[in-house]
């Protein structure tokens, strides 16, 4: 992994839930370790790591008014509201945002993707798409060639979405679950694990099963 983003930075992680962990062990774990330092977390709730045993510390709450002009933030918050909220916090105040994306993630030629990207590893992302804001990609999953992802969709574990594929905003798509080439996901949908995605979905809400149907 090269991320310029990421290097020569102290780095405050936005979050000290599951997430943030992972990201902390992924990068500790790493092979190809850059220049960079984890200093610790903001989160609201001050007592979040009291029963893990770590190095880090929770930094006081997210206020993105203690980041330093040095330092950098990675998301690691699940709630769109909240990163909506402090994503145009820190475009305004010039807070740096870094993508985490992990040295064993493999991204295709002329794919672009926007602020905070998080790819776990053994992730894949294919040429030619375009990815947006506060997008996090899980373990394993498998994005195809020209697939469009908005803004602030979270992709689980061992997902895998065919090429040409357009995933909205506010999207979730659980663990395992298969979007096939060219189908369209509108904002707010949430995919239940192991659901497969035959056609297009015309109206947001939550879907599940083979072939997926809706179910709230």
């Amino acid at each position: 992994m090269e991320d310029t983003q990421f290097n020569n930075l102290e780095v405050i992680i936005i979050g000290a839930g599951g997430l943030a962990r992972e990201i902390v062990s992924w990068h500790n774990t790493s092979k190809q370790k850059l220049n960079t330092k984890i200093i610790g977390f903001l989160d609201d709730n001050l007592n979040a790591l009291d029963s893990y045993e770590t190095d880090f510390r929770i930094l006081g709450k997210v206020d993105l008014d203690l980041v330093k002009n040095s330092q950098s933030v990675i998301f690691a918050i699940s709630n769109v509201e909240t990163k909506k909220n402090l994503l145009e916090k820190a475009i305004n105040s010039n807070v740096q945002i870094s993508n985490y994306i992990h040295e064993s993630t493999f991204i295709g030629e002329r794919t672009s993707f926007g602020k905070g990207l998080v790819m776990l590893p053994y992730s894949i992302l294919s040429c030619d798409s375009i990815i947006g804001d506060l997008v996090f990609i899980n373990n394993g999953s498998q994005i195809g060639h020209d697939v469009h992802i908005g803004d602030f969709t979270s992709i689980m574990a061992n997902v895998d979405i065919g090429g040409g594929a357009i995933i909205g905003k506010n999207v979730f798509i659980g663990s395992n679950a298969v979007i096939l080439p060219g189908v369209k996901i509108p904002d707010n949908t949430r995919i239940g694990a192991g659901s497969v995605v035959l056609k297009s979905i015309k109206q947001e809400g939550t879907y599940f099963g083979n072939p997926a149907k809706k179910i709230f």
